[in-house]
């Protein structure tokens, strides 16, 4: 029986999102704003095949968490941006969804009430060639843009603190008052 109210309510909210785009569609219209109907149809389009991208890398829990994710929280809008031939990170999934679920709870937790904060989550898969051998990673870049009630410091003792539990080194590439990019390469095997 949970399984099938799990169903009927991400088709709830699915198709609540969908309304949501039918909205703004109709508005628009209604405004002869043409060319903004044609860009809302461009980013809905766009955020479909990042999320059947997101679908297919063979890691159903990381998908579910991310897929779903904006349906709970309302401190900070995430979206996903996959880029590359898509691998399986099936061997991958358990460090992928604890670091995944570790950085996006600090920083849903951290984030300011007073701002908008958006979390750009990027998986870019990459095909090195290297003498010892060919290597496929999958680089995964956590974007925030908006206000965190911390410190660079403090991401520090977060981030190693991830590493020694989950065993990834997550490096932190910028901090300043409205901007944190962490980012971190999983080997393909």
């Amino acid at each position: 029986m949970t399984k099938q109210w799990e169903l009927i309510d991400a088709l709830r909210h699915t198709r609540h999102d969908w309304l949501n785009v039918i909205q703004l569609i109709k508005g628009n219209l209604a405004l002869k704003r043409y060319d903004r109907i044609e860009q809302i149809i461009e980013e809905v389009t766009a955020q479909s095949l990042n999320e059947s991208k997101l679908s297919v890398m063979d890691t159903p829990d990381v998908a579910a968490f991310l897929l779903t994710y904006n349906w709970e929280c309302s401190k900070m809008k995430i979206d996903v941006d996959v880029i590359g031939e898509i691998q399986s990170l099936k061997a991958n999934e358990d460090k992928l969804y604890r670091t995944c679920q570790t950085i996006i709870n600090q920083m849903a937790e951290l984030s300011s009430s007073s701002s908008e904060n958006h979390l750009l989550i990027t998986f870019l898969f990459t095909h090195n060639k290297e003498e010892s051998g060919n290597h496929n990673n999958c680089q995964l870049t956590f974007d925030y843009q908006g206000i965190l009630q911390m410190n660079k410091e403090e991401w520090h003792q977060i981030l190693k603190s991830l590493e020694l539990e989950v065993d990834v080194k997550v490096d932190l590439i910028e901090w300043n008052e409205h901007e944190c990019v962490l980012q971190t390469t999983f080997t393909i095997n």
